[in-house]
């Protein structure tokens, strides 16, 4: 007598536990899956965050910086009107004695007889006007001038006779010289362009 075996139970039971298998494994990749990106959306907003506050540290150390620049640039523009001012004081410093030189010229050069009406320093080149009462006082006062060794470069301009009853007054004169020893102001560089 033959004996059917039937197989398909078998073969239905083995094929829901293959399926339930599938389901699981599946749940599992799902599941595993799910936890990945969960972490990995998770590390990445860490490091977003971090970042952000790398960067508004960096911002805030910028402006930092831009402040203390902007101090530095506003002390270096004090500093520079200070060296201006110093050396415009240094230079008036220096030509202080430059109307010294020139008053202690004059007694000198001046001989008796010749009156100066006018005196002007201009740039080291001093313009005298006056009178004498003859040629002869006034070619020592050019002499003196000449032989002077604070005095260069003399010119005699003019001469002119007035001849009246008054001979106190025969002779007017105008002369220039420059002034040895005379210091230029030395005035900053911007100054010199503005001026």
């Amino acid at each position: 007598m033959r004996q059917s075996i039937n197989l398909l139970p078998w073969r239905e039971t083995r094929r829901l536990k293959q399926r339930r298998t599938f389901f699981n494994h599946m749940g599992a990749a799902a599941v595993s899956v799910a936890i990945l990106l969960g972490g990995a959306s998770w590390y990445a907003n860490v490091q977003i965050e971090r970042q952000e506050a790398r960067n508004t540290r960096i911002q805030q150390e910028i402006t930092t910086l831009n402040q203390t620049l902007q101090r530095f640039s506003k002390r270096a523009v004090e500093r520079e009107d200070l060296q201006r001012r110093l050396m415009l004081v240094n230079s008036l410093q220096q030509q202080r004695n430059n109307s010294i030189l020139l008053f202690n010229l004059l007694p000198e050069i001046t001989p008796e007889g010749v009156v100066l009406d006018d005196v002007s320093l201009k740039a080291g080149k001093v313009t005298l006007r006056g009178r004498s009462r003859s040629n002869a006082q006034l070619a020592t006062l050019l002499a003196l001038l000449e032989t002077h060794k604070g005095a260069t470069h003399v010119q005699m301009h003019s001469i002119v006779n007035n001849a009246s009853e008054d001979q106190m007054v025969a002779k007017q004169f105008s002369a220039t010289f420059e002034l040895v020893g005379f210091i230029l102001p030395s005035l900053p560089i911007e100054a010199k362009k503005n001026g």
